[in-house]
């Protein structure tokens, strides 16, 4: 009798070369792009005194 051949499930999710590139894209975007705007802002923000208290700060950050 013939072994049935045991299948094993991936457990890993694989990532296409095309969904590489695109995941790639957006963390070079927020990397580059977005944190240094971000850095900038909250540290003008914090610059302005008491950072809890400070609505620029907050509504900055959303």
């Amino acid at each position: 009798m013939a072994k049935t051949p045991i299948i094993h499930q991936v457990k890993t999710k694989l990532v296409t070369r095309e969904g590489y590139n695109a995941l790639k894209a957006e963390h070079d975007h927020l990397w580059f792009k977005k944190r240094p705007e971000v850095t900038r802002i909250v540290s003008w923000a914090a610059s302005l005194g008491d950072r809890s208290e400070n609505a620029d700060y907050v509504k900055d950050l959303l």
